[in-house]
C-alpha cells in the first residue's frame, strides 16, 4: 500500500521569528548593566561579585546565542492523507519536525490552529478548543511526529493558519517563534441525502440512457442482427455472424439519449447561516450534490451554477455540464466552496449562463421563493426545448407555477425545520418519499453512482 505522506516535501521555511526576553535584565539594559557591575567589580578588588557578574554575562550571552540559532534548520508540515473529505468523516495525518542543525533543542512547542468546522479527533490529540499543540525535545539531526486525526463537521473551505513553532536557551531566559508557511486548504463536500428517485426528463440524442423511441442508434450497444439491406453501412456488418448465415448480417443498435443536466442554485431566495448550519442555503447544496451524484451516477452530464460567491475566488459558481468522475469531483470541490454570499440577483445571471447550454439541455432550479422575473423566463425556456425541475426548499412561497413544470418541495431536516416544517428532508410533492443521510467515503465514488458504504 503506498504511504500517502510519501510524496509530500519538508520544505518549510519560516515566515518570521522574533524574541522575546524573561525578564528586564536580560535584555540588553541587563547585558550593560552585568558588564557595569564587571568592571566596577575589578576596578574596586571584589572578586566574588566579578565572578558572579561574569558568570550571569557569558550565561546570558550563551543562552542569547542559543536561542538565536534555536529555530535555524527546523522544518515542520502537518501531512494529511487526505483534504477531500464528507461531513462527519474523519481525516487522518501527521505533524511532523524536523531538527537539521548540530545544536539539540532542549524544548520546543508547536502550535496549529485549526479554522472553524475542523476539531481534533478525541483520541491521541493534544488539541484544545480548535487547535493542536505538542511539546518535545529534540537532539541534533532528529526528526519527531505526532499521529492526529481532524473530525469534518460541516461543508466547508478550510484555510490552515501558519504553524507556529517556538523554542529557546535550555535556561529558559530567552524565547524565540516562528510561523511556517500554512498548507494547502481543505476542503469538506456537502452532505449527500439519499433522496428517491425525482424523475428528470431526458431528451439530449446520444449517449447512456435507454430511450422507448428508436430515432438515435447507439453504436455501442448491440441488441441483435438481421439480413443486409442496400444502404447499410458497411462498420455495421457483424462479420461472424454472416460467416455462420452464409449471408450477410449487420448489428441492430438500441437507441439512447444522455441526459445533460444543468443544476442551479438560486442562492438569494435561501436563507444562509442565520438559519443554522443545516438551515436552506446548507440543505438546497445537499440537494444539489445528492442529485448530482445520482445522476452522474447513472451517466448523466452534470453541470452547476450557483449565484453565490467562491470562497477562494470570489466569482460565482459555475461549471458546465460534462460526464465522468473527474466532472462529478469538480460539481462536489466547487460545492465546498460556496459561501452564503450571494454574487447578485438571480435573473441576470441565469441569463449570462444559459449562452453555454445546449438545446434539450435540462435545468433543475433548487430555490426556496420564486423571484419576481423567473416565471416569464421559465416559460420562454420550456418553449425552446430546455426540460425543466423545480425543488422547492421549505414550506413558504406558494407563489403559483405552470403545470407543465413538475415542482417538488423538499422539507428542511428535522434539525433545521422551522416550527410547522416538513422534518426529516422529505419529498412533499408530487408524493411523500423519505430522506436521509447517506454516508459516503472521501476519494471513492463508485462508477455505478453509489458511495462505497
Amino acid at each position: 500500500m503506498t504511504n500517502p505522506f510519501a510524496s509530500r516535501s519538508e520544505a518549510g521555511v519560516p515566515l518570521g521569528s522574533f524574541t522575546l526576553a524573561s525578564g528586564f535584565l536580560l535584555g540588553w539594559s541587563g547585558f550593560l548593566f552585568f558588564a557595569a557591575v564587571l568592571i566596577l567589580a575589578v576596578w574596586y578588588g571584589r572578586e566574588g561579585l566579578a565572578v558572579l557578574a561574569s558568570l550571569m554575562l557569558a550565561a546570558a550571552l550563551l543562552s542569547r546565542a542559543w536561542n538565536r540559532l534555536s529555530l535555524a534548520g527546523v522544518r515542520g508540515r502537518l501531512l494529511l492523507a487526505e483534504r477531500r473529505a464528507f461531513p462527519g468523516e474523519r481525516i487522518s495525518g501527521r505533524l511532523r519536525l524536523v531538527n537539521r542543525k548540530p545544536l539539540p533543542l532542549p524544548w520546543i512547542e508547536l502550535e496549529q490552529r485549526l479554522p472553524e468546522g475542523l476539531v481534533p479527533s478525541a483520541a491521541g490529540e493534544a488539541g484544545e478548543g480548535r487547535a493542536l499543540r505538542f511539546a518535545a525535545a529534540m537532539r541534533w539531526y532528529q526528526a519527531v511526529q505526532w499521529r492526529i486525526g481532524l473530525d469534518c463537521l460541516k461543508r466547508g473551505y478550510y484555510r490552515l493558519p501558519p504553524m507556529r513553532v517556538t523554542s529557546g536557551d535550555p535556561f529558559g531566559f530567552y524565547t524565540r517563534s516562528a510561523l511556517l508557511p500554512p498548507e494547502e486548504p481543505v476542503l469538506v463536500y456537502p452532505r449527500l441525502i439519499l433522496l428517491e428517485k425525482i424523475g428528470i426528463p431526458s431528451f439530449f440524442p446520444a449517449g447512456d440512457e435507454r430511450s422507448s423511441s428508436r430515432l438515435f442508434p447507439d453504436p455501442t450497444r448491440a441488441v441483435g442482427v438481421r439480413d443486409y439491406r442496400p444502404g447499410d453501412p458497411l462498420r455495421a456488418i457483424h462479420w461472424k455472424a454472416s460467416a455462420r448465415q452464409r449471408c450477410l448480417q449487420v448489428k441492430v443498435f438500441e437507441s439512447a439519449t444522455t441526459r445533460r443536466i444543468a443544476f442551479f442554485v438560486v442562492a438569494d431566495s435561501l436563507k444562509g447561516e442565520e438559519a443554522g448550519p443545516e438551515g436552506e442555503f446548507e440543505f438546497a447544496l445537499s440537494v444539489a450534490a445528492s442529485l448530482a451524484h445520482d445522476a452522474a451516477g447513472r451517466g448523466a452530464s452534470v453541470g452547476l451554477y450557483v449565484n453565490a460567491l467562491l470562497a477562494d475566488t470570489r466569482q460565482p459558481a459555475s461549471l458546465e455540464p460534462g460526464g465522468g468522475r473527474e466532472r462529478l469531483v469538480a460539481l462536489l470541490e466547487l460545492l465546498a466552496k460556496v459561501t452564503p454570499a450571494p454574487s447578485g440577483p438571480f435573473v441576470p445571471f441565469l441569463k449570462g449562463e444559459l449562452r453555454a447550454l445546449g438545446a434539450g439541455t435540462t435545468l433543475v432550479f433548487i430555490l426556496a421563493g420564486l423571484p419576481a422575473e423567473l416565471p416569464p423566463l421559465l416559460g420562454e425556456l420550456k418553449r425552446v426545448g430546455h426540460p425543466l425541475v423545480l425543488i422547492r426548499i421549505g414550506e413558504g412561497d406558494p407563489t403559483p407555477l405552470p403545470a407543465e413544470i413538475p415542482c417538488y418541495r423538499l422539507g428542511l431536516p428535522a434539525a433545521a425545520a422551522p416550527d410547522g416544517g416538513n422534518p426529516g428532508g422529505t419529498i412533499a410533492s408530487p408524493s411523500a418519499q423519505s430522506g436521509a443521510v447517506d454516508g459516503i467515503a472521501s476519494g471513492e465514488l463508485a462508477a455505478d453512482g453509489r458511495g462505497r458504504r
